[in-house]
């Protein structure tokens, strides 16, 4: 790659307009997004050829009428319910899965659903210019997004599809109920704040306590096996915060920096940025900018990709023709994907055999052993829900022979998307510049938890200890007093939702002007973002309320009833739940019932267009996953195929992408026979 400007957004040149009308909170955001990467709407929305709206403004009232656009409705609540972001937090189950246990639920604060719903919003709007810049015009298509699904589908993601596996997510605090499956998982109380420190393997939790000097009582033998503490935890942790309150913050970083151990300090965004945690230039006025740093070459040779084979989505999807390596694994990196491939892009999964991903076990660790190998590695409901409408390729980038097949592949490829941790893409031979000459117009996505550059780039990354290195988990809060959200991974998919970003931008760039791009994503940043934003001034006041009959409700009533929360609260004192929703529509206010959960399919808000999808399996069967977070025409987007098995396109890439030969195949094969797991 020749000599290139690094910046942080990504612009394209496109006759194709987005218009943005901004009358809710989630259109507001929309605008936000699009204009901060690089792209902003056009003020005249007569003209433009896609519209993103406020879900309640009536298309009718709207003059000239949008009869000949794409329209990309936007809900701060639910499709056809009046509501905001509280609402959806309330409905959804994430409310329930944060705060006490003896207390109400704690829906996430600044404005995080709208933002989420304003995210995809601008993805939409994106892919629709991308389908036609590709040529591919199509019809009039209405989409609905609305906050309710996309807090559903966060949550339904984290906590699988069982109601055993849904309680274990249920609020408990700073620390996890049965922490998930695996021991430690939560924010710690340290010297001089709190740590978050999560294990997802008995590995982890060897070097944590490596980190912590090996304390005697961590060597017994009843505190050995992370995977049995989970289950009754108590002692492990009052004997770990004893522990963590000799050290500081500081040094517990540097201590897990040194012996690979995830502990990462819950810093404010402004102690983030002091001690290097985001990379230069993020916050410009205290203000976030994007989260990713872009390099883009100045001589990049033109290369028109349109002749390429692509097994894809529908000929009517709007990424129809886009195809995308994916070498990525656990949640951020395959969802980033799994939205790219739900708009109908065609994408290459690569797994080795005996390094596949990792959530093709979760929620079965302890089945090893107990249950048939192959059976347990097609079985998690967490890889089915990340990984639907895939190709699934096996090939060990470590033999040369099998390298070269991925290279190969990358010339006929239009984004590669990785979350590798910093530096191991360079060690496979696989750094930009070498896949910037293999194909000039690629683009490079790579997503590590902290982003190259970072004082923290060796970080071992999961989703809890990025948040709170970000800013964005000390905002979350129970009566002034931090409580973190440990229970709702916020930073995993809302990288996925920046990555997504970047990759269509950056695919649109490609498209339109054959320039490629590398794209360094932070999870880190991108969490942040969500903390710092700014955002439309507050018109109404918002709590989550215990009734008199024991209920918990998440109202909301218009600024100029009562001057806060505080307020809100003596207004509904000792009322029952019938009471305050009377009084609420009295008021021009909106009262939701507060949803575990596990009871939260059950909600009506959820019964007109069910967020789970069916598919069928050939290890499991006909299963329910976790389908797309918005509505083409009303419906929602049904996947085309499940999870990919491991391995199992193999022949089709190699010989119908490919083009290689019989011996060629067999040889690869037998590679991938010797290492195979099972």
């Amino acid at each position: 790659m020749t000599a290139s400007k690094k910046k942080r957004n990504i612009t394209f040149a496109s006759n194709i307009k987005v218009g943005v009308i901004v009358t809710s909170r989630s259109t507001y955001y929309a605008k936000y997004w699009l204009t901060l990467g690089g792209n902003p709407p056009v003020d005249d929305y007569e003209n433009c050829d896609i519209l993103v709206i406020d879900g309640h403004l009536k298309e009718s009232d709207l003059k000239p009428s949008p009869n000949d656009k794409v329209v990309i409705r936007l809900w701060d609540y639910q499709v056809g319910f009046k509501g905001t972001g509280i609402h959806a937090c309330a409905v959804s189950g994430a409310a329930s899965s944060i705060g006490h246990s003896d207390g109400p639920g704690v829906a996430l604060p600044n404005d995080i659903p709208e933002k989420w719903c304003g995210a995809y919003g601008a993805i939409l709007a994106l892919s629709e210019i991308w389908r036609r810049a590709a040529g591919n015009h199509g019809t009039k298509i209405s989409y609905d997004v609305s906050a309710a699904d996309i807090m559903h589908s966060f949550s339904l993601q984290n906590a699988g599809d069982k109601e055993e596996i849904y309680r274990r997510w249920r609020r408990n605090g700073r620390i996890c109920v049965e922490h998930g499956g695996i021991f430690p998982m939560g924010f710690y109380p340290c010297k001089d704040g709190f740590v978050a420190l999560l294990g997802r393997s008995r590995r982890d939790w060897k070097n944590i306590r490596k980190a912590l000097g090996n304390p005697d009582w961590a060597q017994a033998e009843n505190f050995d096996d992370p995977f049995k503490l989970a289950s009754n935890s108590e002692q492990a942790d009052r004997l770990l915060s004893k522990t963590l309150s000799q050290f500081k913050r500081d040094e517990l970083l540097k201590r897990g920096l040194e012996c690979e151990a995830v502990i990462a300090p819950v810093y404010s965004q402004q102690e983030a940025n002091d001690r290097e945690i985001f990379r230069e230039n993020f916050l410009l006025s205290e203000a976030p900018q994007m989260p990713f740093v872009t390099e883009e070459p100045n001589n990049t040779l033109n290369k028109n990709l349109s002749d390429k084979i692509v097994s894809g989505g529908k000929k009517n999807s709007p990424l129809n023709g886009l195809r995308c390596i994916e070498l990525s694994w656990v949640w951020s990196g395959p969802m980033a994907a799994q939205i790219l491939g739900d708009l109908g892009a065609e994408i290459i999964k690569v797994e080795s055999l005996n390094r596949f991903d990792l959530y093709r076990t979760r929620g079965l660790e302890t089945m090893r052993g107990k249950m048939d190998e192959k059976q347990r590695l097609e079985s998690s409901i967490y890889f089915h829900s990340l990984n639907r409408n895939k190709l699934g390729l096996s090939l060990d980038l470590k033999d040369p022979k099998q390298l070269a097949v991925l290279k190969t592949l990358t010339k006929s490829s239009d984004i590669l998307i990785e979350n590798f941790t910093v530096g191991t893409m360079d060690r496979l031979g696989l750094d930009k510049d070498k896949l910037s000459n293999l194909n000039p117009s690629l683009v490079q996505l790579s997503m590590s938890g902290p982003g190259r550059g970072s004082s923290v780039e060796k970080l071992r990354s999961y989703g809890l200890v990025l948040s709170a290195l970000s800013g964005a988990e000390l905002s979350i809060t129970s009566k002034d007093i931090f409580l973190g959200s440990p229970t709702f991974s916020i930073s995993d998919p809302n990288a996925a939702v920046f990555a997504s970003m970047a990759a269509l931008t950056g695919a649109i760039r490609a498209k339109t002007s054959g320039l490629g791009s590398s794209i360094d994503l932070s999870q880190i940043e991108a969490t942040a973002t969500l903390n710092g934003t700014p955002s439309l001034p507050k018109t109404r006041v918002e709590a989550i309320l215990k009734t008199q009959d024991d209920c918990y409700m998440a109202v909301s009533l218009p600024e100029k009833l009562c001057a806060d929360d505080d307020a809100l609260e003596a207004m509904f004192c000792n009322s029952t739940k019938e009471t305050i929703i009377d009084k609420c529509k009295e008021l021009d206010g909106e009262a939701t019932e507060l949803i575990e959960l596990y009871e939260s399919n059950k909600n009506h808000i959820f019964q007109k267009c069910p967020l789970h999808v069916s598919v069928t399996h050939p290890y499991t069967g006909q299963e329910w996953i976790i389908g797309a977070p918005w509505r083409v025409n009303g419906k929602r987007p049904i996947p085309l195929k499940p999870a990919p098995v491991l391995g199992e396109s193999n022949n089709f890439i190699f010989r119908s992408i490919m083009g290689l030969d019989d011996h060629e195949i067999a040889e690869l094969e037998t590679k991938n026979l010797e290492k195979s797991p099972i």
